[in-house]
């Protein structure tokens, strides 16, 4: 009578094996720690999209021999058995500080910066290189650098530097106010490092005309602390304008009357970007499996089927000793 009890609770334990998870394989996550990031973005002006490089087009950032792309090269190559690695250029020749938040907030580039490892921002130069710029041009300053001070009206030069002044000043104003919702808007779409870098000044070139020299130096001098006050824990400022310093004539095209590097300042950026990278260093997560193994419910199950096999045993052997009595 027992074991005719016994039989169908067996029975419906076998049943119910086909829905219970016998088996598994374990994994687990491997942080391995890297000196370059797996992913970088890189956004901003003319200067981060390479313009005026050889290969440089205004819808094409990736075929020119630019600091992003240079950059790409290198980590491609070294991380090659690693993890691979990604590089998105998405800046825009002629942004502002402005342009580039309402790029932010559009949410275009929510999913490039969503898992990104490295963000490098070059921003604000077309905030106020561009006034200066004029300046040049209504002082008579000629695309070899030179002037005619013979014909130089002092007093227009002086209503010129003025009116520039009030502007630049409005200018870096501005400046101050956007690089702090740039950040703000930069932590809200990645988790990764951001970089911010510093500018450089192209005008320093323009030795022979001290009163454009001063007033450049002053005002890019601000801007670069601006860029280094706002910093704080929000990201980390890449000193390009020190590298730059006194070196304008050899690593920029200024001496045509263009502000942008030339190919050996893309190389020295490249540089102190990939300097920044490895001072901060990165890592990637893989997974790794290991032998199969019985899940908990299946040693549950086993361990219930001996012991059900072992009260059958008993029952049938009580039973059979019964008879025999």
């Amino acid at each position: 009578m027992i074991i005719r009890k016994l039989l169908p609770i067996c029975a419906a334990a076998v049943m119910s094996l086909p829905s219970i998870k016998m088996t598994e394989i374990p994994e687990k996550e491997v942080v391995h720690n890297i000196e370059v990031p797996p992913k970088m973005v890189f956004l901003g002006d003319s200067i981060a999209a390479g313009y005026g490089l050889e290969g440089y087009t205004s819808d094409d950032n990736y075929n020119c021999r630019s600091y992003s792309n240079i950059l790409k090269e290198k980590y491609s190559d070294e991380l090659k058995d690693e993890c691979g690695h990604e590089m998105i250029n998405k800046a825009v020749s002629g942004a502002t500080s402005q342009d580039l938040i309402d790029l932010l907030k559009s949410g275009k580039l929510d999913s490039d910066l969503k898992d990104s490892d490295a963000v490098v921002v070059s921003i604000g130069g077309n905030d106020l290189l561009g006034i200066m710029l004029g300046l040049l041009d209504k002082l008579g300053v000629g695309e070899s650098g030179s002037f005619d001070s013979g014909g130089l009206n002092i007093l227009a030069a002086a209503s010129a530097f003025l009116s520039m002044d009030s502007d630049v000043n409005a200018a870096l104003d501005g400046f101050d106010a956007n690089i702090k919702v740039i950040s703000d808007e930069l932590s809200k779409r990645t988790d990764g490092t951001v970089y911010i870098q510093t500018l450089y000044d192209p005008l320093e070139y323009f030795t022979n005309f001290s009163m454009v020299t001063d007033f450049s130096s002053e005002k890019i001098g601000r801007f670069n602390d601006i860029i280094k006050s706002n910093a704080a824990d929000s990201y980390t400022v890449i000193d390009v304008a020190a590298d730059f310093k006194g070196k304008a004539g050899s690593l920029t095209n200024i001496s045509n009357f263009d502000i942008h590097p030339n190919q050996e300042g893309h190389e020295l950026i490249a540089q102190e970007v990939d300097s920044a990278f490895r001072e901060t260093g990165f890592t990637y997560t893989t997974i790794e499996y290991g032998e199969k193994r019985l899940t908990a419910e299946g040693r549950k199950v086993i361990a219930g089927g001996i012991a059900g096999m072992g009260l059958l045993f008993v029952s049938g052997t009580v039973l059979f000793v019964r008879k025999k009595k």
